[in-house]
């Protein structure tokens, strides 16, 4: 048996990034989870659900749920697609465009935090090593 499990790490790591960013953002009534919706339409007005799913390689069920949780907060809106009427386009809202900077803000606070104390190296060395532990999990990095 390996001594000191990766896993167990990477675990506790991404739980303790995940709490933080939940902090920072609780006072605009969001959580980390919804953070890459947004940020995935603030890159791409009108992108349908189903293409966010593909984006993120999320399930359907799951990005469902966080939009709807996103449109009841007043960040996004839907529309129904004019070639598709099967399918509903995605909009940010007046308070989605308020809300941008202050996002970015949070997210570079975290980064700043997650960063503290390494080295420009130990920064490099992390990402080739936690790049190459994706890829021997099957993620396809873009």
């Amino acid at each position: 048996m390996i001594e000191e499990p990766i896993g167990k790490y990477l675990s506790i790591t991404r739980r303790a990034h995940a709490a933080l960013l939940d902090k920072l953002l609780k006072p605009y009534g969001i959580s980390h989870g919804q953070i890459f919706l947004l940020i995935a339409l603030y890159e791409e007005e009108g992108i349908s659900q189903h293409n966010l799913c593909e984006i993120y390689n999320l399930d359907k069920a799951g990005v469902g749920r966080s939009l709807n949780k996103l449109r009841e907060k007043g960040y996004i809106r839907k529309e129904i697609d004019e070639v598709d009427k099967r399918r509903k386009k995605l909009y940010l809202t007046e308070k989605a465009d308020k809300f941008k900077d202050k996002l970015f803000n949070i997210l570079d606070t975290v980064e700043k935090q997650v960063r503290l104390d390494l080295t420009e190296e130990e920064i490099e060395i992390f990402l080739e090593i936690i790049k190459k532990i994706g890829e021997n999990l099957g993620v396809k990095y873009k």
